[in-house]
């Protein structure tokens, strides 16, 4: 309870400064007058008797602000009153608040547009529930052919029905220019991008539909009836975000289908761009031959499950794919064999990546020194500005402001730089963005998720503390060695300026 009236206290004192003012008056008067009346029971006249009083108790004044600065709103109050303060003085010297500002701006806009990419890219998890669990696999050969390093029908189903340290697999492939599918039947014809999955590989990633269903096991059965399931994106586009639009028809490439569902607004598969429309890819187990190696395999392992368990799960499984499918026309079991396939699991973050991680490290180091450069610049600019002030400061000093008050300050003034270069480096980093997406390589991944994230904003509120302490803690150091600038002349101070 005595918190809460403590923070009443000090925010009507914040907001109502002349009843507070007027209040403390009338007590400390009050009790001048009884002091007072006690001296003038012991024989004294009223002017002897308050004279008394206050060569005893000090001034009213120096009473008065012994009590205002007893509170935290005094703290307050002092730091606002160095913002305006620093603000005059940056107003004053126009040309010295504009470099330092734009430096400052420079150093942190473009600290925080790397960091935004390497947040989205790198260190945001993948949009799945518990995606630790979430792995890439393919086969690589040992052998002969290394173009054949990938996933096949054979292993998507022995992995599924033999495999004990999956969960569930899945089997995608995703089109490309000669893959895209033309779209008739509502609107405009049309070209799009469509994912032929297995009924599993969505199933594996644990998104459910938004409106209807995913496939089922019958919808991916060869011979089943077709069906698709739309994106969001496409959804929005296509149909106006109707509800109505599960169970109509279209026609993909001259076959009509069923839509089904439709995915989550938040939907990726993967680093899929654009895409539109997401099919069955209904494969006919008996029709399947061994090395087609045109497809990718995503796989959830069992909680507590190992790569390197899975991987040895993997390794055991693949001489029984080889036993249970035929080779293609012309390829014998022994050519086969020659191959040696083996297991290339890797966390399905890393797959979707890549090696970009390793390139985002190496630019943020070195973003970071040219913040830490940018610092360095602005500290000198605040030496040199500071060294100019001495006279001022250490006039302040003869009226009687303690170092301590002197350095906070200069410690306000430099924040208020901070601010001002990381409120302009918040804008130059979205404009970088802005401008990096719309404009990004096709072999960056991600990029959907790069922005300015609330992870990206409380990144740059850090930088600008860190960058703050770095730039203005060096002119307070400096100052608490220097001497008095009026003790030593204004001789002292040029030769200092010019030793700087």
């Amino acid at each position: 309870m005595s918190l809460l009236r403590n923070i009443a206290s000090g925010l009507r004192s914040l907001f109502r400064k002349e009843q507070v003012k007027q209040e403390l008056d009338e007590e400390l008067n009050g009790f001048l007058e009884l002091a007072a009346e006690e001296k003038m029971k012991e024989g004294m006249n009223r002017a002897d008797a308050l004279r008394a009083v206050r060569l005893e108790q000090g001034t009213l004044e120096v009473t008065k602000e012994v009590v205002r600065s007893s509170g935290w709103e005094s703290f307050v109050e002092t730091c606002w009153q160095d913002i305006r303060y620093g603000l005059r003085m940056l107003a004053k010297n126009p040309g010295f608040a504009v470099v330092a500002v734009l430096t400052l701006a420079l150093g942190i806009g473009a600290t925080t547009a790397i960091f935004s990419v390497l947040d989205g890219v790198v260190l945001e998890p993948l949009p799945y529930p518990y995606p630790e669990q979430l792995v890439g696999v393919e086969l690589s050969p040992l052998g002969v052919d290394a173009s054949l390093r990938g996933f096949a029908p054979e292993d998507y189903f022995i992995f599924r029905e033999q495999g004990r340290t999956f969960q569930d697999v899945g089997m995608y492939v995703e089109s490309d220019t000669d893959r895209d599918v033309n779209v008739t039947g509502f609107a405009e014809p049309e070209r799009v991008h469509a994912l032929h999955v297995t009924y599993g590989a969505l199933s594996v990633l644990g998104i459910p539909a938004m409106l209807g269903r995913t496939f089922s096991a019958a919808d991916d059965a060869p011979g089943g009836a077709p069906t698709a399931i739309l994106t969001y994106g496409y959804w929005q586009r296509k149909y106006s975000t109707n509800p109505a639009t599960v169970g109509k028809t279209i026609i993909v490439d001259g076959i009509a289908r069923q839509i089904i569902g439709v995915m989550p607004r938040n939907f990726r598969f993967l680093d899929t761009r654009d895409l539109a429309l997401i099919l069955p890819l209904q494969l006919d187990r008996n029709q399947t031959q061994l090395m087609n190696f045109d497809y990718s395999g995503i796989a959830r392992l069992n909680p507590g499950a190992t790569l390197e368990q899975a991987g040895a799960d993997v390794a055991r499984l693949i001489p029984v794919t080889f036993a249970s499918f035929p080779p293609p026309p012309g390829v014998t079991l022994e050519g086969i064999s020659k191959i040696r396939l083996s297991p290339s699991l890797l966390p399905l973050k890393q797959e979707v990546i890549g090696n970009v991680s390793t390139m985002l490290w190496v630019l943020m180091g070195g973003i970071g020194m040219v913040l830490l450069i940018a610092c360095a610049n602005v500290a000198n600019l605040l030496l040199l500005r500071t060294e100019g002030r001495q006279n001022e400061l250490a006039v302040r000093a003869a009226l009687g402001a303690s170092s301590r008050r002197i350095a906070l300050q200069l410690l306000h003034e430099s924040a208020v730089l901070g601010v001002l270069g990381s409120v302009c480096g918040l804008g130059l980093a979205w404009v970088a963005l802005r401008l990096l997406v719309a404009f990004a390589p096709t072999d960056l991944p991600r990029v959907s998720n790069i922005g300015l994230n609330p992870t990206a904003v409380n990144f740059t509120l850090g930088v600008a503390l860190l960058s703050t302490l770095i730039f203005g803690l060096i002119p307070v150091l400096k100052h608490t060695r220097m001497g008095s600038a009026v003790a030593e002349g204004s001789r002292t101070l040029g030769l200092s300026r010019e030793r700087h």
